[in-house]
């Protein structure tokens, strides 16, 4: 009497809403504890009390109404634990109508339990018929609780029962009701049961299947569907479609797919129609792989034109594929070359790869350089700009210093005549100074004047004397004594020594 009595103060004193943890396992201690003492209908009355409470979320409530059932399957009353789960999901059409039923309380919120309707539709699957079961799975569909794991088991059950175009319509509802992700397994199951079950019977629908979930899934997930619809079409259909599957597949997966889906494609057309077919597909991969794995293409292709005796071909093929391919990083492509050379090339051959293998290090170079560069560049844009800007002051200041130097200088320069520039403590005078005399120059007249006619004397003496200029005489000491002499009348010159040398 005294746990009954606390589990009674118990679940009256706690306030479902405001407790914090799990409030609804009171009820169900409360009701084990009857249950253990064999009292089946107190424990019964203790879980419809329970399922009454206003507690603070659905899963509460959920979990009471499965605890519920599970004591009557522990007791082998199936039924009642069928009626349970019954009744703990029944919900009127106008409230399923609803659009918002958060404001609802949350005994007619409870319908939405996925796990209530999980645990119904297992029971029913066990102990019920396949109509039963049928109508409760459809019943979820409809309210839209349904998971796709719950809807992959419905379909199951059906394909065990061979009701197999029952669980194809169990398919086709999922992948409407869902969207990716959610409906990935939901497709991949679809399309595996129906080429599974039909196989090539229904070719047509199943093109239209793959076209359908192709529409649906996202590039990066395209990859098994391709390969699948690939299959079918290789075992089924036509060799030419699946050719065309492949095709398509390389270009809208993504890049990092593209390169196996390549390979996997040319050994397929390798298979059915012959290695000469293989050169348009090699091509389109050369321009749709990543540019790590054109080299991993063009060597492949390179020992394709090899096998066939292509030696031109094949060497025009290392070089577009050298374009791509860092000598410094990966030389898998340079060694296969330069072995190619050894054996098929020739000297000139050999030297027109050494120039394309230092011209293509040089631009990998040069773009690592450029990369690294453009980063210096933002952060030195960056600094400047900073610097631009905490300078504008001191800039400031240097302009009004010289202003006031300019016009310092402007006024020394009227007060003593000429322009006076400021440097430091010495000012020197911007007019230009005479020129010191040199003492041991040389005045020689011009003897062209003797050559001249008297009206051109007389025009160059009144221009010299327009001019002011004064003539002076040469200096005796510049002749020494040659001048005493002709003064005194000797004659001088080479024949006057001439005829001094014969006395």
């Amino acid at each position: 009497d005294k746990v009954i009595k606390a589990y009674a103060e118990a679940v009256q004193t706690v306030d479902p809403v405001r407790a914090e943890g799990k409030p609804h396992s009171l009820w169900v201690a409360f009701a084990r504890f009857y249950e253990d003492n064999d009292d089946l209908d107190s424990a019964r009355d203790i879980f419809a009390r329970a399922t009454q409470v206003a507690y603070r979320s659905v899963e509460d409530l959920s979990n009471v109404w499965c605890e519920y059932a599970e004591m009557e399957l522990r007791h082998d009353n199936f039924d009642l634990a069928l009626k349970v789960l019954h009744k703990s999901v029944a919900v009127s059409d106008r409230i399923a109508n609803m659009k918002d039923i958060t404001n609802l309380p949350v005994q007619q919120r409870v319908w939405k339990s996925t796990k209530l309707w999980s645990m119904y539709a297992d029971l029913e699957e066990s102990l019920g018929t396949l109509d039963s079961t049928k109508t409760v799975y459809d019943r979820m569909i409809d309210l839209k609780v349904a998971t796709p794991q719950i809807l992959i088991n419905y379909a199951h059950m059906l394909e065990e029962s061979k009701y197999f175009e029952d669980a194809f319509r169990v398919y086709e509802q999922g992948v409407n009701l869902f969207t990716w992700p959610l409906s990935k397994e939901l497709w991949l199951a679809y399309l595996s049961k129906f080429t599974a079950r039909y196989q090539g019977s229904k070719i047509e629908r199943a093109r239209d299947l793959f076209e359908q979930a192709l529409e649906k899934i996202p590039p990066e997930e395209r990859r098994v569907v391709y390969l699948m619809y690939a299959t079918l079409e290789e075992q089924h259909g036509l060799v030419k479609n699946a050719m065309s599957v492949y095709d398509r597949a390389c270009k809208e997966v993504t890049p990092g797919e593209r390169y196996e889906l390549y390979l996997l494609y040319i050994n397929k057309a390798t298979e059915f129609f012959g290695v000469t077919k293989t050169r348009p597909i090699y091509e389109a991969a050369t321009q749709n792989v990543p540019d790590g794995r054109v080299k991993d293409v063009c060597i492949r292709y390179a020992q394709l034109e090899m096998s066939l005796g292509e030696i031109d071909r094949a060497r025009s093929i290392y070089q577009y594929g050298s374009q791509h391919s860092d000598p410094s990083k990966n030389d898998e492509l340079w060694e296969a070359w330069n072995k190619f050379e050894v054996k098929h090339g020739n000297e000139d051959t050999f030297r027109e790869m050494l120039r394309i293998k230092r011209s293509v290090q040089l631009q990998f170079t040069q773009r690592h350089v450029n990369t690294t560069d453009a980063g210096v560049v933002a952060d030195a844009q960056g600094a400047a700009k900073r610097q631009k800007m905490s300078s504008d002051m001191e800039a400031l200041e240097r302009q009004m210093m010289d202003q006031t130097m300019e016009q310092l200088a402007e006024e020394q320069s009227r007060s003593r005549g000429g322009d006076i520039i400021a440097t430091g403590q010495e000012q020197i005078s911007a007019v230009p100074a005479e020129a010191p005399k040199n003492t041991d120059e040389i005045a020689l007249d011009d003897d062209d004047d003797d050559d001249e006619a008297p009206a051109a004397k007389k025009a160059k003496g009144a221009s010299l004397g327009a001019l002011n200029l004064a003539e002076k005489a040469v200096p005796a000491g510049v002749y020494g004594g040659f001048a005493e002499k002709a003064a005194d009348g000797e004659e001088q010159g080479a024949l006057a020594r001439f005829k001094q040398g014969q006395q």
